[in-house]
């Protein structure tokens, strides 16, 4: 957190930390590949919005019928679980009006209901709540050009406008440059962004396949075999954590660093969070791990402070 200068729960920040202080022990510049995905349309993320947007007639059609995914039980299962959490999220991706919602829906970490129940109310009504997502398809894109982007394109102009600088770009920089390493992003230059935008949607998604036409063009030069491994990102296995001593750890956290008192959530619903996920309710490990963050960066950045002022 001392390295962010703000509260920070991307899920690539700390091994991009420590991937740049191992790097920065041999060179002192690094290629990067931040872009490829957000121009060329290599993320998962990307995919599920557009099997969203193309599920929607049926879900509207379905009406009240598709509330039925409210009724599923939870049981005794964990993996029954985090999928009727995931078919949950699913749904209310597709009903939303457009891509553009969907991108601001799909990134965040926990769902509307959750943050209903943990955010003061007073909180919760001025950032968040009913319409959240088309206020801020409002802010950001409200344009005729914007709106008349086919679903899969929307969601790509939010990832390049929004994702991109608001969160790629910034742990990349903090996290190389307090090893005082300097990463440099080839795919972004301008000339290269220009130009990706001019191809076609289907030269970047064919079928199933993000990034097609970079895949092709680099083919030649890779090992046999190596474009059909399953990517596999910078992703911390927040589930497993919060089931074990990381959870004590939070816990502490929140409670000792001066967090809990901050007014911003509630401390009954937090600890509800703990103890839904330590049961296989719900998996809430990202939102655990974001209230974890925050409450390390109180402690450094305003408790300390109220103790020095004292």
């Amino acid at each position: 957190q001392a390295a962010f200068d703000e509260p920070c729960a991307a899920t690539a920040a700390v091994p991009i930390w420590h991937l740049s202080g191992l790097a920065a022990q041999h060179v002192k510049v690094v290629l990067c590949g931040e872009g490829a995905d957000e121009l060329f349309a290599g993320y998962k993320r990307q995919r599920t919005a557009l099997a969203a947007a193309r599920w929607r007639p049926l879900l509207k059609a379905l009406g009240p019928i598709a509330g039925l995914f409210d009724a599923l039980p939870e049981n005794a299962s964990r993996r029954w679980n985090y999928l009727r959490q995931n078919a949950r999220r699913f749904r209310d991706s597709a009903m939303l009006d457009n891509s553009f919602q969907r991108f601001f829906a799909g990134p965040q970490i926990s769902s509307p209901a959750v943050r209903a129940r943990l955010y003061e109310p007073g909180f919760f009504a001025r950032h968040d709540g009913p319409g959240a997502f088309a206020r801020l398809e409002r802010e950001y894109f409200d344009t005729p050009e914007a709106r008349a982007l086919d679903p899969l394109q929307q969601f790509m102009l939010a990832d390049i406008s929004v994702h991109m600088p608001g969160s790629l770009l910034n742990r990349l920089d903090r996290g190389s440059m307090a090893h005082s390493l300097e990463a440099r992003v080839p795919f972004l230059s301008h000339g290269f962004v220009d130009w990706s935008l001019t191809m076609p949607t289907e030269m970047k998604l064919r079928g199933n396949v993000g990034k097609y036409a970079l895949r092709k063009a680099v083919e030649p030069w890779l090992p046999k075999n190596a474009l059909t491994k399953r990517k596999l990102g910078f992703q911390l296995p927040f589930a497993e954590w919060f089931r074990g001593d990381f959870s004590d750890f939070a816990r502490e956290a929140w409670h000792d660093s001066g967090a809990m008192r901050s007014g911003y959530l509630q401390p009954a619903a937090v600890e509800k969070l703990f103890a839904e996920h330590r049961a296989g309710v719900a998996n809430h490990g990202r939102i655990l791990y974001a209230i974890a963050m925050f409450s390390c960066w109180w402690q450094q950045n305003i408790t300390r402070k109220e103790y020095k002022a004292a």
